[in-house]
């Protein structure tokens, strides 16, 4: 590999391991699958405000890498959107896979695209307001405003 593929593939790689372990501390005191859902919501919100560089990288840069490390990188990609789903279809059993599938992507689209926007990330309610956004297209709940 050339160095900047090297660089890209560690990156790649740091990030998908900082927001697998993001995710196993998230769900490590979630109570029941709505609170799963919650937390691992809130849990990738964090992680994505804060490491808007590795959500650019993650999300932007994996056709760049090597075939073994874009065919990893896309698996760990796939691991979580189905961490996601099957959560996601605990809380909402009706749903079919496919229809979870798009709202999870929707969902995780919307936050990445935020993030990786720096005007919207620096807002200081940005947080709060795609928690309220993720609850919503996961769950098809209004959220209050009050």
């Amino acid at each position: 590999m050339a160095p900047n593929t090297d660089l890209l593939a560690a990156a790649v790689l740091r990030g998908g391991e900082q927001c697998s372990a993001a995710t196993a501390r998230a769900l490590e005191n979630a109570t029941g699958p709505r609170g799963s859902l919650d937390a691992l919501l809130r849990s990738y919100i964090e992680f994505a405000l804060n490491q808007s560089h590795l959500i650019g990288v993650l999300v932007g840069e994996p056709d760049q890498l090597p075939e073994k490390e874009r065919r990893a990188s896309r698996q760990a990609r796939r691991d979580c959107l189905a961490l996601w789903v099957r959560l996601l279809d605990e809380v909402r059993p009706r749903l079919d896979t496919a229809e979870a599938e798009i709202i999870v992507n929707a969902m995780l689209t919307t936050v990445d695209n935020a993030a990786r926007t720096g005007r919207l990330g620096e807002r200081p309610d940005i947080a709060d307001r795609l928690t309220d956004l993720g609850t919503v297209l996961l769950l098809d709940e209004g959220v209050s405003t009050g």
